[in-house]
């Protein structure tokens, strides 16, 4: 017979057990709700930083266009009272503000971002001080004694050089995720669009039917190498900052007939902005005008319905402000955050809460004339506000998305040149490396195959955009 004392003491002893699995749930929720708590908090000062630092860096943007609008005024005042010499020094102005007025925005963003307590990034140091190296470096005669980049003004690639020094001497917090540099590559490549390495990653076979629909049934193997080759370094205009840069071009041309701009717009500017009265005389002889880039300044693509994969705004852009142009994308990464609950492992986990963030500056000559609609810049300016990162000049990835920066400049070559495997071999911890050797396999791909013939209707267009630069082919943010 069972005494009442060892049913108690059975029923005690299982009390004890249940109240420890009770409190050691109640430890994990507490734990994770405090980690939850501290993630939201990061990246609600994330969010803050990028976006301050993104309308710190474009109102400089638009301060630096407008007093080059001013100066291409004074120019013109220059030219009408026939004082050439005043009109050149106007000129060369000009050629250091497109570097200068950019890099004043790059020290603004860093300051945003540090108020709003973002730390400095050692590796967006280190890449904005390898680069300042890499600048100096343009200034060096190559083999046929000329520099790789010509220069826009004497000495502007020790100038700029030693800017970006200056910069990152005081430390990196937000990365410009839409830089331009010189040594890019030009020309679109699905090697490029970090779109198909997402998609291939996740088997995301609605992105090849809405991007690349006969990619998957085209492809056979890497040997012989199957791919285009990669488009060439870009043959532009040197005049714009890598960082920041403004989008103009330097033309020479006469002002008037070449149809840059007109006289009665411009009298009135120069009456309103510097008290002068503008003479129609010499300004029909041929000068140097610094103007809007027709293939950067152009109707902002990414709101158009005619647009492959348009951003999926509600209405349309009012006629003013639509345009692309200069723009500013920064990125955040904030310090990793050590939680307290263990990962799926059991081990110690962490996270990295990253924020792009984009803004541009905005302007009208008037109700119904954007700034591009007179060729020549002028000081049309008033606002900045912030956009989509879908509808920025960001490329596929961003700039200061290292990973993907190292596998375009590093892994990419090699990969061209021996394949797959030689990649896989080298920079097998690359996860863009990865996604290139599982494309190899012919069952991955004949699995996209099959379920497209089946379900390709369930398939829906993607956001892609690039409001001055071209679209990504599919992108995963949308803010």
């Amino acid at each position: 017979m069972t005494k009442a004392g060892d049913n108690k003491k059975r029923r005690s002893g299982q009390a004890i057990i249940f109240f420890i699995m009770a409190m050691v749930i109640l430890a994990f929720v507490v734990l994770s709700n405090y980690d939850l708590h501290r993630i939201l908090y990061v990246k609600s000062l994330s969010e803050n930083a990028g976006d301050s630092a993104a309308i710190a860096a474009a109102r400089w943007q638009g301060i630096t266009l407008n007093l080059i609008g001013d100066l291409n005024l004074m120019h013109a005042v220059a030219l009408s009272v026939n004082n050439t010499n005043k009109a050149n020094e106007v000129t060369a102005i000009q050629a250091r503000l497109c570097y200068v007025g950019p890099m004043i925005g790059f020290m603004a963003a860093q300051q945003a971002a540090k108020q709003n307590r973002m730390y400095n990034n050692d590796e967006f140091y280190n890449i904005v001080k390898s680069h300042a190296s890499v600048v100096a470096g343009y200034a060096e005669p190559g083999p046929d004694g000329q520099m790789l980049f010509q220069e826009p003004y004497l000495g502007c690639w020790k100038e700029y050089a030693a800017m970006l020094s200056l910069i990152a001497a005081d430390g990196i917090a937000a990365g410009p995720d839409n830089a331009s540099l010189y040594t890019d590559y030009s020309g679109s490549h699905i090697l490029l669009d970090m779109g198909f390495y997402n998609a291939v990653a996740s088997s995301d076979w609605c992105w090849f039917h809405n991007n690349e629909p006969t990619l998957l049934q085209d492809y056979e193997n890497f040997f012989p190498c199957w791919w285009p080759p990669l488009p060439p370094l870009p043959k532009i205009q040197y005049i714009n900052s890598e960082y920041f840069g403004l989008g103009l071009s330097k033309q020479t041309t006469t002002l008037f007939q070449g149809g840059y701009s007109d006289f009665n717009t411009m009298s009135g500017l120069a009456l309103e902005r510097l008290g002068s009265n503008l003479k129609n005389t010499n300004l029909d002889s041929s000068a140097t005008w610094y103007c809007y880039d027709t293939g950067k300044w152009t109707a902002w693509q990414a709101f158009s319905p005619t647009n492959a994969n348009p951003f999926p705004a509600v209405g349309t852009v009012k006629q003013q402000y639509n345009y692309a142009g200069a723009d500013a994308v920064v990125r955040i990464e904030a310090e990793q955050i050590s939680l307290l609950t263990p990962d799926q492992g059991g081990s110690k986990s962490q996270r990295t809460v990253v924020w792009t963030a984009a803004a541009k500056p905005f302007g009208y000559l008037n109700a119904s004339d954007t700034p591009q609609s007179q060729k020549l810049v002028l000081p049309a300016f008033h606002d900045v506000r912030l956009i989509p990162i879908d509808a920025s000049s960001a490329p596929s990835g961003g700039s200061f998305n290292l990973a993907w920066q190292e596998h375009i400049e590093n892994h990419l070559p090699v990969y061209m040149a021996d394949g797959p495997a030689a990649c896989d071999k080298q920079f097998h911890t690359c996860r863009y490396c990865q996604q290139l050797v599982t494309w190899e396999n012919t069952a991955f791909r004949r699995s996209g195959i099959e379920w497209l013939s089946e379900n390709s209707w369930q398939c829906t267009e993607s956001v892609g955009g690039g409001g001055g630069g071209g679209g990504s082919g599919g992108t995963s943010t949308g803010h």
